[in-house]
């Protein structure tokens, strides 16, 4: 993606502005999750119906993020940001007030679209503010702000509640978005933005981009693995496991913690060999493969935690590199509606790979789910076999 003024001469402050903005996002987007019975009482609604309030996000997120690509590679990012705070905070704010459970429920909705621009276009930015031997270290150093934001979200939670109520616990995360804008603004003075203009026809072109598909295919698999075992670790841990359920939630954090370390640390062993894309993530999924057969056959707290321990680190070593290697292989007039198609189809296999785990282990077994799940990471490897290891600037 070519850009007219992309900010090199504070990369780091950008990248922290970015980070801050980031971390505020995806608390609000996990919030629910820590304080969830105050949601099943303050409404009278069921388990299920509760957890919709953190998949309307990831709805809205889903529908908008093709359009804002659109406007991504049209547009000033910066202002694009700029104007999804905004509406976060408006949101944020209504959420306080919502009456009804379809009333917060569409606040939530509205709160998924500012994604597009909180997430997709922040990690733009700060692809386009690092040069390019480091920009998949700065890349897959801002992906990390998502397991820092849930972490913080899983942590602060209960603590917030008895403070300000439930409501309170899923605005106050707007703050932390705040703090993150003076470095933004600060940091970038100069737009961030096509130097070609996006037409209509190239755009529609660039939706179905065979190579970008390729790398949102490979992504959909490593993005599924991971929710997969966000959503069924605590389960599998109290039923064969057969942990407390308290125990069994420190185990499955495990994974996202894991993230902190594996998302940067991809983006910096693929600069540190030469700018290679496809060599990472073909080793993140490999990791996933053993993890998976661990899991399977162990029947300790300890061989469940090296399961857990490597299935984190491969499900997340190459998110980052994902984010860089679409915009390398992308026209350079399309890289936002590129990273946008991208996002689409990652997201896709968020949504799909909770109920799809949860069916087969009720109908067939557990057995059968983590077999399922290494056909899934041999996807993921199989998608990139015929798109290059490494990108035309190296």
């Amino acid at each position: 993606m070519t850009t007219a003024g992309a900010s090199s001469k504070r990369p780091w402050l950008a990248l922290v502005g970015c980070f801050i903005v980031s971390i505020g996002f995806n608390a609000y987007l996990f919030a629910p999750a820590s304080i969830m019975p105050s949601f099943v009482a303050a409404f009278g609604i069921d388990k299920p119906t509760a957890g919709l309030s953190i998949s309307a996000v990831f709805l809205a997120w889903g529908l908008f993020q093709i359009p804002s690509g659109f406007l991504m590679d049209r547009y000033d990012n910066r202002k694009l940001v700029w104007a999804g705070v905004f509406l976060f905070l408006v949101v944020s704010v209504a959420s306080l007030f919502a009456p009804t459970y379809p009333t917060f429920l569409a606040t939530r909705f509205v709160g998924g679209i500012t994604a597009v621009f909180l997430w997709t276009a922040n990690a733009n930015i700060v692809s386009q503010s690092f040069p390019q031997s480091h920009r998949a270290l700065g890349t897959s150093l801002f992906v990390a702000s998502a397991p820092a934001g849930v972490t913080l979200a899983q942590a602060a939670g209960p603590t917030l509640e008895p403070l300000l109520g439930w409501r309170g616990v899923v605005a106050v995360y707007a703050v932390v978005t705040l703090c993150g804008l003076p470095l933004f603004v600060w940091a970038l003075d100069e737009p961030v933005r096509n130097s070609s203009v996006l037409s209509v026809s190239k755009f529609v072109a660039a939706l179905g981009n065979r190579r970008v598909l390729a790398i949102a295919v490979s992504s959909f698999c490593a993005y599924s693995l991971f929710v997969f075992l966000n959503s069924w670790m605590p389960t599998y841990a109290t039923e064969v496991i057969g942990v407390d359920i308290a125990t069994a939630g420190a185990l499955a954090a495990l994974v996202p913690a894991m993230g902190l370390v594996a998302r940067p640390g991809g983006g910096w062993l693929s600069d540190r060999i030469g700018g290679r894309r496809r060599p990472v993530i073909t080793a993140a999924f490999l990791l996933v493969l053993p993890a998976l057969i661990v899991a399977v056959f162990t029947t300790s707290v300890v061989g469940f935690v090296v399961a857990l321990v490597l299935a984190g680190i491969g499900s997340q070593l190459g998110t980052g590199v994902f984010y860089v290697y679409v915009e390398e292989l992308s026209p350079s007039e399309s890289g936002g509606t590129s990273l946008s198609v991208l996002m689409t189809i990652s997201i896709a296999g968020s949504l799909v790979a909770p109920v799809a785990a949860g069916w087969l282990i009720d109908v067939v077994s557990w057995t059968m789910t983590f077999a399922i799940g290494g056909l899934v990471a041999v996807c993921g490897i199989a998608a990139l076999a015929r798109l290059p290891k490494t990108t035309s600037g190296h």
